[in-house]
């Protein structure tokens, strides 16, 4: 049996009961021993379904109306053991057993469906009066949709790095975050970039959410004394059809290293001077190039 939610979003739900119950009545022990024992009834609800969606017909699903005769039937009344939580409004018809959203369900509001690729929550029913009592194992998955986008924490991020660090060196790059479920969470990088000597690099990373971290790899020497700065773009695509983006500028400072020996412009220097030259006069000027395009002159 499935629950018609469950049904129109075309997911297989087999659907098992657990009661435990008072056995006060012979004829409700021999109906529980007559069944096997199985597992939990459970349900599928889409996230943001409307309110009132029905979600279970306890009363049917259970075989409460196999299990016992017509006029015990008619005394039965239903309630949660615990409400649901935070995020996830339901609501039990407490005559018919009938289970209902009564709000609007929020995957993302719900603390125990962070960052978990299914989000199943208990909601246990308790069938009375007194001498009829069972506890009805129920759980409610609540089936993600694509309602957030990828964000960066910062529109702007600055990387820097020395010119003089070695081919395969990494540095860390922003890290985007997404309110969705694994699912619909971040699942790629992309890198667009002005030069070949810098490249993406993307890593899992060992969180309780083993969520994507990029890097950038150094490729290729760089030389600040040709390019002090290169500026990039990081992408993060999550996994929705169709898919949300966020994007990030990311800005690589090429730091000086000390990689050039001075230079003069010329290797020999001949002046004539007269003996009798004033002390403190110039007889010759002469350039060395400190470090490319930069220069600096020295007078002798």
């Amino acid at each position: 049996m499935l629950s018609s939610t469950a049904a129109a979003a075309g997911l297989t739900t087999a659907y098992l009961v657990l009661l435990t119950c008072d056995a006060d009545k012979n004829y409700f022990r021999s109906s529980i021993r007559s069944k096997p024992e199985v597992e939990t009834l459970r349900y599928i609800v889409s996230e943001h379904a409307d309110n009132g969606t029905l979600v279970a017909d306890i009363m049917a699903d259970a075989g409460l109306r196999q299990l016992l005769p017509p006029e015990v039937v008619d005394k039965l009344h239903f309630r949660f053991l615990s409400e649901p939580p935070l995020g996830a409004p339901m609501s039990i018809d407490r005559k018919s057993g009938v289970l209902r959203t009564a709000g609007d369900i929020d995957r993302e509001a719900v603390t125990q469906c962070r960052h978990v690729e299914t989000c199943r929550l208990p909601v246990d029913v308790a069938v009375g009066p007194a001498p009829y009592f069972c506890i009805i194992r129920v759980t409610v998955d609540i089936y993600d949709v694509n309602d957030h986008a990828p964000y960066f924490r910062q529109a702007t991020a600055v990387v820097r790095i020395r010119e003089s660090a070695s081919p395969g060196s990494s540095y860390a790059l922003p890290v985007a975050d997404d309110e969705d479920g694994p699912l619909f969470g971040v699942r790629r990088y992309e890198l667009a970039s002005p030069t070949s000597k810098l490249v993406l690099s993307v890593e899992t990373g060992r969180g309780p959410d083993s969520r994507l971290v990029p890097r950038l790899i150094v490729l290729g020497r760089l030389d600040r004394e040709s390019e002090v700065e290169y500026r990039l773009r990081l992408t993060a695509y999550d996994g929705g059809v169709p898919t949300l983006s966020a994007t990030v500028d990311v800005l690589v400072q090429v730091l000086d290293s000390n990689d050039h020996s001075p230079v003069f412009d010329s290797k020999r220097y001949e002046v004539d001077v007269l003996e009798d030259v004033p002390i403190g006069t110039v007889i010759v000027r002469v350039q060395v190039s400190v470090s490319l395009p930069h220069q600096k002159s020295f007078d002798i």
